[in-house]
């Protein structure tokens, strides 16, 4: 007979106290649950009923100020913060300027995304310095600040409504945030007061499981358990930052019902606002382009990146309007014909963006149900799980299909082994993903709650009471990613696997030794899921001057307590070493290159904030050079560009003029080296104008080159250019001059002198003089980036074989 699942059939404490006695007075505490959004945060309380022991849970409405100075309430709260005419707003109101105002200066929205990143002062323009009564500065203040304003609401309600003034919190989150992301949230809520014991935390779709099983129950439409079977859930939350997925599995055993975790997906930046994002820069910012006369190229890439924020509004009004139509014609989460058609909708508002380059004016922002159709399919490829690659402006996008692949990879389950799929999220509600999902889960039941956005706190709070009340998890929370370590093996050593139950028992692994003699450190580097995302590097130093012996062996203990954070040490040779967390920058896996762009960008935030909000000099030429460093020649150029604007006494023109040129942006390459030639004109920059010349005026062009020639006879950039044409001229004179340029740069490759470009001029001048064997031994001996390793690998340990000795 199939079994009903409700919250009382999950966990029967509530209905009989000799299973579990409470740990606090149930009935004289007050149970919080907080659904902290990246866009939208509601906050939900629950209470027992004394007869009947029914959970009863609702929605907190919160008082939000707008900007005219008017309160509203609401169960919603909007994720925004704003400084606006001297006052601070949190919500509505600030969520009102969100567009008007600068984002980083005066408002702050997204910044739960942005936890767990450590790029310094990265808001170092902000208006709530650290002089003022809320200082924003980063993604945490902007958390603690945010959490100040919820706690005073929860405060006013709870004496309103003359609850108890004994309070317990539970707060929702991603599954798949991980320990950076969790400890800085831990910290933005205690430091308002809002206590979070131990597993206080719960996964968003372990809340939103929850809060399901509470609604379809009150509406008698439970989800029930066959004899015999195991239904497997998979809960998928797309909100507006995050697309988090789990997979739960229900059954019975000899203890009653139970719920337990499978999986969870990898973390995914994901969410309603990319698709905000990639319609402005997609399908906005080119119409905007055309009506204003302008073209991409005319701006770098932090305008092109505020133009887009400013259209995001725009944008996000399309979608909307989009959404809604399609959604009262979709039948069964079939999509209607027009969901494809070139019918189109438009926004009243015209929209004027102040830029460098003027006034941009867009007139009537539009879009096509076709063109959306073509946006959504970036996220919806369920074939490839390549992110989706835009030009205009360099970003990437991902597919849903990635975090609902990883997971189902994770339980080793296919997806015709689903049984039901909760959606969750407000960007759940879009019809297109709705369809996309019934077609992909063909044999699953989809399961819509009413209401997609109230609906996790509910969950988080029923968690609060079930945790705080009786000191008890309904579901057991599991890791989402595994732990490595790095050794000298083929393959990462995995230490702990993903889907182990958190908290988890001391875990100790014994089997890894020294690879050498004299070995005078030893490193582990710690890292989640692969190997570009290092959390910690153990390091332990000899005392000894003779170094550790070979195969000394290696200890490593490791415990992940009950919010997720992992505890590590080591041990050698009677030396044990705590550890701290490595700073990764990001909360997302990072290669060499962009670690060494971050780290960078961290110092030279810190530097802008420490100089009254404008970069300095030295930090951006520290920038500029880790951009070149890594091969971003884009980001380098436009980094000395503003350099030369906010110190114009420095001039890089030539050097601006090289890195676009690299980067392939020869119009913006030929305007520098121009100023170049002309400000300076010697041999080089004599050439360099010249060469970019070449496809656009080829007598000019031999003109500047016999001008270098002149300033220095032996350059040989322009000696094999301009022999080039004189071969091609049939003047013999042509080939002196080639194989003059080809000697230089040839003694250079003699005596390992050689630039970055000298590879490429030496190899195509070797091709020029027939020379086809050596211009290809050239290409192969061009140097590599090899990047900087957070690590000496000559210092890390190896598996021990054969009773713990590395086989001889």
């Amino acid at each position: 007979m199939a079994t009903d699942i409700n919250i009382q059939s999950l966990f029967p404490a509530l209905r009989n106290a000799q299973v579990a006695k409470p740990v606090t007075d149930i009935f004289n505490t007050t149970f919080i649950g907080i659904d902290f959004g990246t866009s939208t945060t509601v906050v939900s309380v629950a209470t027992i009923d004394k007869e009947t022991k029914e959970i009863l849970t609702a929605p907190i409405w919160l008082n939000q100020k707008l900007y005219d100075g008017a309160i509203m309430s609401s169960e919603k709260i909007p994720t925004v913060i704003a400084w606006h005419n001297q006052q601070l707003l949190v919500g509505k109101g600030a969520a009102d300027l969100k567009y008007q105002l600068k984002k980083g200066v005066n408002v702050w929205y997204s910044f739960k995304m942005e936890l767990g990143e450590d790029l310094g002062s990265k808001y170092y323009n902000s208006e709530l310095d650290r002089n003022s009564d809320f200082p924003i500065l980063n993604p945490k203040d902007a958390a603690k600040v945010f959490f100040q304003y919820l706690k005073a609401q929860i405060d006013r309600y709870i004496r309103e409504k003359n609850l108890p003034s004994n309070v317990q919190f539970a707060v929702s989150i991603p599954a798949s945030f991980e320990a950076n992301q969790r400890k800085e949230l831990i910290y933005a809520l205690e430091q308002n007061g809002i206590s979070i014991n131990k597993q206080s935390l719960i996964d968003e779709p372990n809340a939103a499981f929850l809060s399901y099983v509470q609604v379809s129950s009150l509406e008698q439409n439970p989800i029930k358990i066959p004899d015999g079977d195991n239904p497997k859930i998979l809960v998928f939350d797309f909100g507006a930052g995050t697309c988090d997925v789990s997979i739960l599995e229900l059954g019975k055993d000899l203890n009653g019902i139970y719920s337990k975790n499978l999986s969870i997906s990898k973390f995914e930046k994901l969410g309603g606002d990319d698709i905000d994002r990639l319609i402005a820069i997609d399908y906005l910012f080119p119409q905007l382009l055309k009506e204003s006369g302008m073209n991409k190229d005319d701006f770098r890439t932090p305008e092109k990146n505020r133009i887009v924020s400013q259209l995001l509004k725009s944008a996000e009004q399309l979608k909307i309007m989009i959404c809604e139509n399609i959604a009262l014609q979709t039948n069964n989460r079939t999509l209607p014909a027009n969901a494809t058609s070139k019918d189109y909708v438009s926004v009243g508002n015209r929209v004027e963006i102040d830029t460098r380059k003027g006034l941009l004016t867009l007139t009537e922002p539009k879009l096509s149900y076709a063109e959306f159709n073509e946006i959504m399919k970036a996220f919806l490829k369920s074939t490839t799980i390549v992110p989706y690659k835009t030009k205009i402006v360099e970003d990437e996008f991902a597919t849903i299909f990635s975090p609902i692949q990883t997971a189902l990879k994770k339980a080793s389950l296919t997806k015709d082994e689903i049984d039901y799929v909760l959606l969750i999220g407000g960007s759940s509600k879009n019809p297109y993903v709705q369809a996309a999902l019934k077609e992909y889960f063909k044999e699953s039941d989809l399961l819509v709650p009413r209401d997609l956005q109230t609906h996790v706190s509910i969950g988080a709070a029923i968690h609060s009471l079930v945790y705080n009340g009786f000191g008890k998890n309904i579901i057991q929370p599991i890791t989402s990613e595994p732990f490595l370590v790095i050794t000298k093996d083929e393959t990462p050593k995995v230490i702990l696997k993903a889907g182990t139950h958190i908290p988890c028992d001391l875990i100790v692994i014994d089997d890894l030794v020294t690879s050498q003699d004299g070995q005078q450190a030893i490193e582990l580097p710690i890292c989640l899921g692969n190997v570009n995302k290092l959390l910690y590097n153990i390091k332990i130093v000899c005392g000894d001057s003779q170094g550790f012996k070979r195969n000394t062996p290696v200890k490593l203990e490791l415990e992940i307590t009950t919010d997720k954070l992992l505890l590590a040490r080591a041990t050698a040779d009677g030396k044990q070493v705590m550890v701290e967390p490595l700073n990764p920058f990001a909360n997302k896996e990072l290669t060499t290159e962009q670690r060494i762009v971050l780290k960078a960008e961290r110092q030279a935030n810190l530097e802008a904030e420490q100089n009254g909000g404008k970069p300095t000099k030295q930090g951006l030429e520290t920038l500029y050079k880790a951009y070149k460093k890594v091969g971003n020649y884009y980001r380098a150029a436009e980094t000395l560009e503003l350099l030369n604007e906010l110190y114009p006494s420095v001039h890089n023109y030539n050097e601006i003029g090289i890195l676009y040129s690299s980067a392939g942006y020869d119009d913006k390459a030929l305007e520098y080296y121009e100023k170049s030639f002309y400000l300076n004109k010697n041999a080089t920059t004599a050439f360099n104008y010249a060469y970019k010349l070449k496809d656009k005026d080829r007598s000019k062009f031999k003109e500047i080159l016999e001008e270098s020639l002149r300033l220095d006879p032996e350059k040989p950039h322009s000696l094999y250019e301009l022999g080039k044409i004189l071969k091609s001229e049939k003047n013999p004179e042509g080939i002196k001059m080639i194989e003059k340029a080809f000697n230089t740069w040839k003694r250079k490759f003699d005596t390992n002198q050689m630039s970055e470009s000298d590879y490429g001029w030496l190899s195509s001048a070797a091709d020029e003089l027939g020379m086809r064997d050596f211009a290809q031994q050239v290409r192969e001996s061009k140097p590599q980036f090899k990047g900087e390793k957070l690590y000496n690998s000559e210092n890390l340990t190896v598996t021990s074989r054969e009773g713990g000795l590395i086989k001889q």
